[in-house]
């Protein structure tokens, strides 16, 4: 979804259901390339999923995913996912 400021105010615009697809597709190829790997599972787990029209979640069932995206007390975390929607988000 993109986003316009107006009155200071952020509000969401409507985008057509192709154009949420595309970009959700942009994420999970930037969140694929930025994805840290060791056995590869992380990486071929991070998918799109459409949840209505015009809205998709790109996301990972692996149960360790926020442990590599948000790190642990013992490791850094190595943001893929967040870092993937920063760049998708700018480009606009």
């Amino acid at each position: 979804m993109a986003f316009q400021l107006k009155n200071g105010r952020a509000t969401a615009l409507q985008i057509g259901d192709r154009e949420a697809g595309l970009k959700a597709q942009l994420l999970r190829t930037k969140a694929v390339n930025n994805c840290p790997v060791d056995t590869g599972r992380l990486r071929q787990s991070i998918g799109v999923r459409k949840i209505a029209p015009g809205h998709y979640r790109v996301g990972t069932n692996v149960n360790y995913a926020p442990y590599v995206e948000f790190g642990t007390r013992w490791q850094k975390g190595t943001s893929f996912l967040r870092s993937a929607a920063e760049a998708v988000r700018h480009q606009q």
